[in-house]
């Protein structure tokens, strides 16, 4: 009996001396790799696109922070004749129309809780104007 644990305490420190040697080396070989040396790389701000206030951009109707129990709403607004409009809301994105006059309309529909819908209008020079506005959609009785 005493020849086994003799063996399992001889085996156990060469199996340590084994693995502290390794973890020696590994972490000398690593002190003495070349450091990459700081590169200054100057960045060019990104262009922005021709950002103007909402003054080309009407939003009519919803209001902002509307509470509906219809799962649709009509988004109607006023824009700059010739002009792009995008909405956007929670559930897709629509390309509507602009008349002559510059009115748009369109029925977005909502998913339940907070729908954040948003009108982007891009004139035909590339400016770009938005409005965003809260439609909370519910079927509960308040």
């Amino acid at each position: 009996m005493k020849k086994e644990v003799i063996l399992a305490i001889a085996i156990g420190f060469a199996l340590g001396l084994v693995i502290t040697f390794g973890i020696w080396t590994a972490n000398k070989s690593l002190k003495n790799l070349p450091q990459p040396s700081p590169t200054s790389t100057s960045l060019t701000p990104a262009p922005t696109p021709n950002q103007t206030t909402n003054n080309q951009l009407t939003i009519t109707s919803p209001e902002d922070e509307l509470l509906t129990s219809s799962d649709t709403v009509t988004v109607s607004g006023k824009a700059a004749a010739g002009s792009t409009v995008v909405i956007t809301s929670e559930d897709a994105e629509k390309v509507v129309p602009v008349d002559a006059s510059g009115n748009f309309t369109s029925v977005v529909d909502l998913i339940s809780g907070y729908n954040i819908i948003t009108v982007f209008a891009y004139d035909p020079t590339g400016n770009e104007s938005s409005q965003s506005l809260t439609v909370t959609y519910s079927t509960a009785k308040i």
